[in-house]
């Protein structure tokens, strides 16, 4: 009886086991919450002759952030402060810095009174003073960064005919030096109710002052040909007038002329003068042999007085072929 009970037990609990539910993979599996998938970012095509995929990074351009707490007098009990972000200093807010300070220091430098030229210093003047010269530079009160020599120096000679050269230096931080070199006259050339002064190199240009040249030139026309621009007008920049050939002559014939006598000058018979006893003289344009010509013209004087013959004009344009007449 008792093998049959035990049997019987053990018959029911496998029973019983065979017929508990037993547990799928699939109630198991279907416990598991799926993962969510990210949405798939879509494909950007970069243009370098192949194509590729680009997913940008969320992540990028966020900066983390600093947490501050602040303890209260209560023990045990604080306050949270605002989170602040943490800032980097990168290669472009040094540039932004870098162009900021530049822009001020180029600023100040335009505006600072320490950097304006005050004054110029000028040498070599003897008929211009320093006002005219400033006037026409025009550069005081500027920068100092702003003066251009060269400009300076065609200004000048512009405005200045007389100026035979011009050398402007800037010294850093407020002096502009300027050095001049003016045209010494020594001929005055008057012609058409205009007077012009000429240098040793033929050179012409507006008369400034008063010492007048002790040579005196009454033209009737312009050199022939002129050796200078046609019908020069002195006023706007200097001229080569006459040649330095002619400029030499001429010194030469008011040696030999009467004193306080002004020299003429005619295209057709050349230079000359008008003599107090009487008669006009010329010794034409060509003055290679003006030495010759004076002697020329020495001895015919000489003979006409001994022949008591008072004439109206000598010529000795041509060396060779001197003559007299007794009316024009």
């Amino acid at each position: 009886m008792q093998s049959r009970q035990a049997t019987t037990r053990a018959d029911v609990i496998r029973q019983r086991r065979t017929n508990r539910p037993r547990k799928s993979k699939a109630s198991v599996s279907s416990r598991r919450a799926p993962k969510a998938k990210a949405p798939a970012q879509p494909p950007v095509l970069i243009r370098r002759g192949l194509a590729s995929v680009y997913t940008p990074d969320r992540r990028r351009g966020k900066q983390a952030k600093r947490r501050y707490d602040v303890a209260l007098s209560t023990p045990g009990a604080e306050m949270r402060l605002p989170s602040l972000p943490r800032l980097a200093i990168g290669w472009r807010l040094l540039s932004g810095l870098l162009v900021v300070g530049l822009a001020s220091l180029i600023y100040l430098a335009w505006t600072d009174p320490a950097f304006q030229v005050k004054a110029l210093q000028v040498r070599g003047l003897h008929r211009l003073d320093n006002q005219d010269i400033a006037a026409v530079a025009g550069i005081v009160g500027e920068p100092i960064f702003l003066v251009q020599p060269e400009k300076i120096q065609q200004a000048l000679k512009a405005a200045f005919p007389e100026l035979a050269s011009v050398a402007v230096a800037i010294k850093i931080p407020t002096k502009v030096e300027v050095e001049v070199v003016e045209r010494q006259p020594i001929l005055a050339w008057v012609q058409d109710e205009q007077t012009l002064w000429v240098d040793a190199s033929g050179m012409a240009f507006p008369p400034r002052g008063e010492d007048d040249p002790s040579i005196r030139v009454e033209a009737v026309n312009w050199p022939a040909p002129s050796t200078g621009e046609s019908d020069p007008e002195l006023g706007k920049a200097a001229t080569q007038l006459l040649s330095v050939d002619m400029v030499n002559a001429i010194m030469r014939v008011k040696e030999e002329a009467p004193k306080k006598t002004p020299l003429v000058y005619d295209s057709q018979h050349g230079l000359g003068w008008k003599d107090s006893r009487g008669w006009e003289v010329f010794f034409g344009t060509d003055v290679d042999d003006v030495d010759m010509k004076l002697y020329v013209y020495k001895a015919i004087v000489k003979r006409l007085k001994k022949d008591q013959i008072r004439p109206e004009l000598i010529s000795v344009e041509f060396v060779h072929a001197p003559f007299y007449r007794l009316e024009r």
